[in-house]
């Protein structure tokens, strides 16, 4: 019936039973008594304000793939309702007792046993979970601050986008070992306080829930907030969506575990079954998220060129060249080479900036068929910070096969070169706060040495 029941998210320390027996109490006197606990719902049901004395205790022994309790749980939980305790929820090692005698004894009165009970739980329900996940972002974080290619270092840290990601994913690691180191330093000086002949000591959960809720915060908005302005706004809803999707999966997943523990099925079904339909649905998530992506958002393009190219092949077809007409520093024509019309060039530029490095690609591309001029490639990357402007130059230099050469005739603090087998040259130059990588076909003279420096240096 509508009102007789409700549904919360429970977010709590695991190992702080105290704080969830606060909590509980205070709803039964409001009139809101435990029916059910799960993962992340808890289930209440209307009743009678009553003072009513809750007790959170742990079962290791017991999964959350039995289907119900197990005969030494409800052998455990039979002591316990000869105490007054009744038990009115298990999930998993979680066990919650309620008694409503006015001063009750407690049902753990040694704290060696607890706190054995608590870690045994925890190692189930925070340490492997929590750890695996660690190690999942943090594979995902490093994947992405190694670069797989040339330019993946200066396009990841030029990119608001990509640096609001590496933020999310720092902090969910930061998350997921706070959250295993947390329980660890707890348990130690628990230990040793019960070692002492005192209790497990206090978790004090409020805070670090605030501090939990608040990285999981900014770590969403890192995600969300790039779609913001992205494509018109769409960007938004469609990340949204996404959320809305991942959510589904969520639900999906939770309900295909009820559905086999409402069937009596052994833990050791329930987990094969269960880690199956998990991969299953996984798959069909990212299947629909992709699909999605592809068809629903609205594709990039690139600025219409101001000129087409069209020649026709010697197989009768038709090859095609955009031509633009972008403002470029240095050209072949200030390199003392002669650029006719016949030759076709391109001139194109492209800027990606972030508060961490300012990334601008340079080319001039020659497309006429008779040409003979040479291709002129270059970039410039301006990074104020010396630590980063390090990482990235040593990035840099370990793709081709770089070797020092004096920086003296370019006018730069440092310089390297790749010298290809057909004669053309990589340079990597620094110039105080900027990285430069040139691709020349043709050895450069002298002067043209001193045309670039003057050209790129600043």
């Amino acid at each position: 019936m509508i009102g007789k029941k409700k549904r919360r998210l429970t977010w709590y320390l695991p190992w702080d039973g105290a704080y969830v027996e606060r909590r509980l109490e205070k709803m039964a006197r409001k009139g809101w008594q435990l029916e059910s606990a799960g993962n992340p719902f808890w289930t209440y049901r209307r009743a009678e304000p009553a003072n009513l004395h809750y007790a959170m205790t742990y079962f290791p022994a017991a999964s959350v793939f039995d289907s119900g309790p197990t005969g030494e749980q409800m052998t455990y939980a039979d002591y316990c309702a000869a105490a007054g305790w009744e038990l009115v929820s298990n999930y998993g090692p979680l066990q919650i007792f309620v008694n409503d005698r006015p001063d009750p004894v407690p049902i753990e009165t040694d704290e060696k046993e607890k706190l054995a009970a608590i870690h045994g739980a925890m190692k189930k329900m925070l340490l492997l979970p929590y750890g695996a996940l660690a190690a999942v972002w943090l594979v995902n974080l490093l994947l992405r601050l190694n670069p797989r290619s040339y330019y993946s270092i200066l396009s990841t840290f030029s990119s608001n986008q990509q640096l609001l990601l590496l933020l999310a994913i720092a902090l969910l690691v930061l998350l997921s070992l706070g959250m295993v180191g947390d329980y660890l330093v707890w348990y130690l000086r628990s230990r040793r306080a019960v070692e002492r002949g005192g209790t497990c000591l206090p978790s004090h959960t409020r805070p670090r829930l605030i501090f939990q809720g608040t990285i999981l915060a900014v770590a969403m908005a890192a995600l969300l907030v790039p779609f913001a302005y992205a494509f018109g706004g769409r960007g938004l809803l469609f990340a949204l969506a996404i959320l809305g999707c991942v959510l589904l999966l969520l639900a999906g997943v939770y309900g295909l575990l009820r559905l086999l523990k409402s069937m009596d099925g052994s833990r050791s079904f329930n987990r094969v079954v269960y880690v199956v339909g998990a991969v299953v649905l996984s798959i069909l998530y990212t299947a629909v998220v992709v699909k999605g992506i592809t068809t629903l958002l609205p594709k990039s393009e690139s600025p219409a060129p101001p000129e087409v190219y069209t020649v026709e092949t010697e197989w009768g077809g038709i090859r095609t060249y955009d031509i633009y007409r972008d403002d470029i520093p240095l050209t072949l024509e200030d390199l003392g080479y002669t650029v006719t019309e016949a030759d076709h060039c391109s001139y194109q530029r492209g800027e990606q900036a972030s508060p961490l490095v300012r990334w601008v690609q340079y080319s001039q591309s020659v497309h006429g068929e008779d040409s003979d001029l040479p291709e002129l490639v270059y970039d410039t990357a301006d990074i104020p910070w010396a630590w980063l402007r390090e990482l990235c130059w040593g990035r840099l230099a370990r793709y081709f096969d770089f070797a020092e050469t004096d920086p003296g005739p370019w006018g730069a603090d440092r310089a390297i070169m790749d010298e290809g087998a057909t004669g053309y040259r990589r340079y990597l130059l620094l110039y105080g706060e900027r990285i430069v990588f040139l691709f020349l076909e043709e050895v450069p003279t002298a002067e043209q040495r001193t045309v670039i420096a003057a050209a790129l240096r600043s």
